[in-house]
């Protein structure tokens, strides 16, 4: 069965009560979550990226010889 890289990008936004931009960055690092409970809350997948995993000859050989 093939095999296939994932690459998710999905987005979390919100409000949050800083001093400055750069505290409203530091704080998001630890503010986000999958709950109401979280000021920064998930708000949607922006892309989803596939691409199939080439299988190296070497791979196939082992899975030969099984």
């Amino acid at each position: 069965m093939p095999k296939y890289y994932v690459n998710m990008m999905i987005e979390f936004a919100g409000e949050i009560e800083a001093d400055s931009k750069e505290d409203a960055e530091q704080k998001a690092w630890t503010s986000w979550g999958d709950t109401m409970d979280n000021d920064i809350t998930y708000d949607g997948v922006y892309s989803i990226d596939v691409e199939e995993v080439e299988e190296d000859e070497e791979e196939d050989e082992d899975e030969d010889e099984d």
